[in-house]
């Protein structure tokens, strides 16, 4: 007799989507930000030869700050969706 796999938890699916969620937009946003922060840094500063490791520095505070806001808004929405439809 063969056993069913075990079923995930709601809760485990809704933390699962919300982190990756909010990686996938921390990434994206970091690779963004880092451009337009170093366009900014070339155009102020055009003689610091930091500019590249400010830009990156920047774009990977802003990445980090927007990725866990979209994982909390995520996991927000997807708790008050969740509690919406009916349990089976």
């Amino acid at each position: 007799m063969q056993k069913k796999p075990a079923k995930t938890p709601r809760w485990a699916r809704g933390l699962a989507i919300s982190v990756l969620t909010g990686l996938g937009i921390g990434i994206l946003t970091i690779i963004i930000s880092a451009f337009f922060f170093y366009r900014h840094y070339a155009a102020e500063y055009p003689a610091d030869t930091q500019n590249l490791l400010s830009a990156l520095t920047s774009a990977v505070v802003t990445g980090i700050g927007v990725g866990a806001l979209a994982a909390i808004a995520t996991g927000c929405g997807y708790t008050l969706f969740g509690f919406v439809k009916p349990r089976p």
